[in-house]
């Protein structure tokens, strides 16, 4: 006979053996003042088709930003006189923790597919098209060097029915991709829903709380009946079941300071316009940081096969914006309707990334952390999955940080690195490691290494990176 949810949640018994946590040591310690106990935050934004040089620059330093442009020698100097790109202007208000940084080569994970690449863009290996993960991502190593009530939190801008999504970007290690969210309302349901003065959604997850009880301890009469190699697949159910309900636990222990930065359930969340669902994927990255029950976000912030109507590109994929030349007077037929050509719809999608960012750093700077804020103890790194075009050889992976990591890093400036092939270029991977330095989890490889490059530097992590 099947049972309905309902019956079984009323049939089965729930333990009470479980004792509950007390508050978070994180935030007890840094009520008692121990700056050394306040946690390094990471949140990684990745955007699809290229993340082009020209339209991060600064104003003045345009030459720097040119298709081609040749770079032989470290260029780094201040940003308190130059003023950011038109498009970057949502992040004036937090410029002094802004660093940009050019010429990281990336060719390591370079794969014959040009439009992404995959995993290799957080991975630093190779990661050809449909493959699976063939080890840890960095926003994965981080996430488990520090894990909070949600070891990491994922978030896709999905189409209106998706769900849970696993995009070829972020693992825990080979074949163990990360799950990301792409229904806002999933998403504000599982991690918000036990704190949320919305009876309804609290009433529904309560009863996800006993479902899971039941799950985890069926799951485990039932093991007895398996042979090892059955035993050993089922476990990792278990082990999903286990963690979902420990994350409960720890939530019940929240206290009434974090639940007012829960956010309030808008049209946003289940708008079939997928940039109000960005926007409501940033509001829950927000809460989630804010109430400490993660430390590491990658967020998704689009992919080719979609479209961006709510910005007024619906007549093109975000595919067919990547083909639009950055050169108004060529391929005239290619451009919009009303005029706006390739340079002006890139321009339209990372003024809107970038407000998003400039929004989330405004949320974490206005909350007081120890001696400082919370924005002075997260870094925000965007970056493209291609690199800095739409059809990448993976030589340049600009990158646009926001915050220092607890003063570990010095901020408010332009870094321009050499060339691929130059003296002194440097890799992605290198900066990968000074993220695990910067955490308190220093290596001494991460990824693979380009073997066209000087091996040693590839060990090392970006010095000048540091203060």
């Amino acid at each position: 006979m099947t049972l309905s949810r309902r019956q079984v949640i009323k049939c089965m018994s729930i333990g009470a053996g479980s004792a509950l946590l007390g508050p978070m040591v994180r935030q007890a310690r840094a009520a008692a003042d121990q700056p050394e106990a306040l946690p390094n935050r990471f949140v990684f934004v990745v955007r699809s088709n290229g993340l082009r040089p020209w339209g991060i620059v600064p104003e003045k330093l345009q030459d720097l930003g040119a298709d081609r442009h040749e770079q032989d020698k470290i260029h780094d100097e201040p940003l308190a006189d130059h003023t950011l790109h038109q498009t970057m202007r949502a992040l004036d208000p937090v410029k002094d923790y802004v660093t940009i940084v050019m010429g990281l080569s990336g060719r390591a994970g370079a794969v014959s597919d040009p439009h992404s690449a995959n995993f290799g863009a957080l991975g630093m290996y190779r990661s050809d098209q449909g493959s699976p993960p063939a080890a840890e991502t960095i926003d994965g190593a981080l996430a488990k060097a520090m894990p909070g009530i949600f070891t990491h939190l994922g978030f896709k801008m999905g189409g209106t029915g998706d769900t849970i999504a696993h995009p070829a970007l972020s693992a825990w290690g080979k074949n163990k991709p990360i799950p990301f969210y792409c229904s806002p309302t999933l998403a504000y349901k599982q991690l918000f829903g036990s704190l949320a003065k919305n009876e309804k959604l609290k009433t529904a997850s309560e009863l996800d709380a006993h479902l899971l009880d039941f799950l985890a301890n069926d799951v485990r009469r039932v093991q007895k009946k398996l042979t090892a190699a059955e035993r050993e697949k089922l476990n990792h159910y278990l082990q999903g079941f286990e963690a979902l309900r420990d994350r409960r636990v720890k939530l019940a222990t929240l206290d009434d300071s974090v639940r007012v930065h829960i956010p309030s359930i808008t049209d946003k969340y289940t708008s079939p316009v997928e940039t109000h669902r960005l926007e409501a994927h940033f509001d829950m990255a927000a809460a989630a940081l804010i109430a400490g029950l993660t430390n590491v976000v990658t967020i998704d912030a689009d992919d080719l096969g979609g479209h961006y109507t709510g910005l007024g590109l619906g007549e093109k994929s975000i595919h067919g914006i990547g083909h639009l030349s950055d050169d108004f007077k060529k391929g005239r037929d290619t451009n919009f309707a009303d005029g706006t050509d390739g340079v002006g719809a890139r321009n339209i999608v990372r003024k809107f990334q970038m407000d998003l960012i400039g929004g989330l750093a405004r949320k974490l700077r206005a909350v007081p952390e120890g001696d400082g804020n919370m924005l002075d103890n997260t870094l925000i790194v965007m970056l493209s999955d291609a690199g800095h075009v739409h059809h990448a050889n993976y030589q340049h992976f600009p990158l646009v940080l926001v915050g220092n990591v607890g003063g570990k890093f010095k901020t408010s400036r332009y870094l321009h690195y050499p060339n691929y092939g130059q003296p002194g270029n440097r890799t992605l991977g290198s900066f990968y490691l000074s993220l695990l330095k910067a955490a308190n989890h220093p290596r001494n490889a991460f990824g693979q290494v380009d073997l066209k490059l000087p091996k040693q530097e590839q060990s090392e992590p970006l010095s000048e990176l540091f203060a």
